[in-house]
C-alpha cells in the first residue's frame, strides 16, 4: 500500500482488500466510485481501494435541461476526478503532481506493475508460491485472494515477465536447493559420475559439457551464470542421476554397463 500526508494524517491506498479489511474490517469499498459519497471507500479503475475525500457538483456549459455533462467532481489523496462514465480513476501518484487538479489519464494495471521497481507484498508471496512450485496460476488466487482463475492466468503472465518477479523467484529456488543440500559440488559431483561412469557416448559428451560450462571451460554467458544450480539438469533425469548414484563403485569400475534410464533423447 501507499500513502501521502494532509496536514500530518496519513491517508492510504490499498493494493489488495486484506490490506484494507486489516484497518477497517467494518467497511466495504464501494465497486462503483461513481456512486460513492464522500468519506467512502471506493475500488478504483486500476483495481484499488482509495478514499473519497471530496464530493461535490460542478456547473459545466454543455449542460441543459435534460442533459448534465458530469455528475460532479471526486477527490481522492491521489488527484481530483470528473464523475463521468467515460472518467478513470486511478491511484498513481506519479501522474498526478497536483491532486486538486482535473485528472483525465490512466496507466493500466498492467503497465504501473511494468514499472514498478520493487516487490509488493504480494508479488514477493507469489514469487515464493512459484518457486515452491505451486503453478503460476493458483500462486497468484492465493497471493492476491483472487477467485477467478482466467484473471488470475492474465495477472500471472504478466507478473512472471517482470524481472524483479523472476529474481526473487530463483532467489527463493535457491534457498530451498541450500535446505536439500543442492549446491554447485552437488551438480558437479553427480555429473562427474556420469562422465566417468557411463557407457553411453551422448551421456558423456552431455555431462562434459554441463562441467564445462559450470567451471567456465566452454564458456557461458552471465545469464546462464545466473541460472545457477537448477539450470544444468536439464538434460537428465532425477531417475538417471539416482541410479548413477546408487550404482558407483568404490573404485570406479562398474560390473558392465550402468543404468542410466532409458532416455530415448540420448539414442
Amino acid at each position: 500500500m501507499e500513502y501521502q500526508k494532509i496536514k500530518g494524517k496519513r491517508h492510504y491506498v490499498y493494493d489488495h482488500i486484506s490490506e484494507f479489511y486489516n484497518d477497517h474490517p467494518d467497511k466495504t469499498p464501494v465497486k462503483n466510485w461513481r456512486e460513492g459519497e464522500e468519506g467512502d471507500w471506493v475500488w478504483s479503475d486500476d483495481e484499488r481501494i482509495v478514499q473519497l475525500l471530496k464530493v461535490s457538483d460542478i456547473k459545466h456549459p454543455q449542460d441543459r435541461k435534460n442533459y448534465t455533462w458530469a455528475k460532479g467532481w471526486v477527490r481522492t489523496i491521489v488527484g481530483t476526478f470528473l464523475n463521468r462514465e467515460n472518467t478513470k480513476m486511478d491511484t498513481d501518484f506519479s501522474k498526478h503532481p497536483n491532486r486538486y487538479t482535473f485528472s483525465t489519464k490512466i496507466k493500466n494495471t498492467s503497465s504501473r506493475v511494468k514499472e514498478r521497481e520493487n516487490l509488493t507484498k504480494n508479488e514477493r508471496i507469489f514469487s515464493v508460491n512459484v518457486a515452491g512450485g505451486m503453478g503460476a496460476v493458483k500462486s497468484y488466487m492465493e497471493a492476491y485472494e483472487e477467485a477467478n482463475p482466467e484473471k488470475a492466468r492474465k495477472k500471472a503472465v504478466v507478473l512472471l515477465k517482470q524481472e524483479r518477479i523472476m529474481q526473487e523467484v530463483e532467489r527463493s529456488v535457491l534457498e530451498v536447493s541450500k535446505t536439500l543440500g543442492l549446491d554447485h559440488e552437488f551438480v558437479l559431483r553427480k555429473l562427474k559420475l556420469l562422465a566417468d561412469h557411463s557407457e553411453d557416448d551422448n551421456i558423456i559428451l552431455q555431462s562434459t559439457k554441463e562441467i564445462g560450462k559450470i567451471i567456465g571451460t566452454t564458456g557461458i554467458t552471465v545469464k546462464q551464470k545466473e541460472v545457477g544450480v537448477f539450470g544444468v539438469f536439464q538434460g537428465f533425469s532425477p531417475e538417471q542421476l539416482e541410479n548413477i548414484e546408487r550404482q558407483k563403485l568404490g573404485d570406479g569400475k562398474t560390473n558392465g554397463q550402468i543404468d542410466v534410464g532409458s532416455d530415448d533423447s540420448s539414442s
